[in-house]
């Protein structure tokens, strides 16, 4: 999956050099938010795992350096911090959730009307950042926050494509190219209960809005 994410990167860099070569307008920056509606597949050994959406209003927001080739086309990048995570119920009376704040680099192109409706795609780099957890025993709740866990892997790449309306609003989904979990680590501690995650594939869909907020120089 990691070759994958560099061949999707070089790419799109090798993409914008060609198309900087006839861009004529200036950069103009973005801020962005979103509402994040995850989930993902969780496998473990011995165990008959149960995943659960998990809904995230905050705190998604970016920070977007926009280009425009011309009138249909244009670039993106920038950087972007969201919190993501997976739930999972390991058996009826355990459940996990467990979720990063990442900081992210993407790399998108867009298609369409410039100043309309557009659609974008491309690749995003995240880096998970801080990890949480808590982790549910018959209701009875437990935290866990730590920097730079090893319990997740740090580098999280994934491809997205996203939908842009006129007035800012968008829609996007989003698929994580690596596991969210390591397999080791996960450090449950419950009597008769061993939690490792052979695979733990995670996408979401998300609703935002950006807004134009100035012009950089050319």
């Amino acid at each position: 999956m990691k070759k994958i994410a560099l061949v999707c990167l070089l790419f799109l860099v090798g993409n914008l050099a060609i198309a900087q070569d006839t861009a004529t307008k200036p950069w103009y920056l973005v801020s962005a938010s979103e509402t994040i509606l995850s989930w993902g597949n969780v496998e473990a050994t011995g165990l008959d795992t149960k995943n659960v959406g998990r809904f995230t209003p905050f705190i998604n927001v970016g920070l977007l350096f926009h280009r425009d080739f011309n009138e249909k086309s244009g670039f993106y990048t920038g950087l972007a911090s969201r919190n993501v995570g997976i739930i999972t119920d390991l058996n009826d009376s355990i459940r996990m959730k467990q979720r990063v704040y990442t900081l992210g680099i993407p790399i998108a192109f867009k298609y369409g009307d410039m100043k309309g409706n557009l659609i974008a795609a491309g690749l995003d780099n995240e880096f998970a950042i801080n990890y949480k957890q808590k982790k549910y025993v018959n209701d009875e709740k437990s935290k866990t926050n730590i920097w730079f866990s090893d319990r997740t892997n740090i580098y999280l790449p994934s491809v997205f494509a996203e939908l842009k309306s006129k007035k800012g609003n968008y829609i996007r989904f989003k698929y994580y190219l690596t596991d969210f979990l390591k397999e080791d680590n996960q450090a449950v501690n419950e009597p008769g209960v061993t939690y490792t995650p052979t695979q733990s594939t995670m996408m979401y869909v998300s609703v935002g809005y950006m807004i134009k907020t100035r012009e950089l120089v050319k």
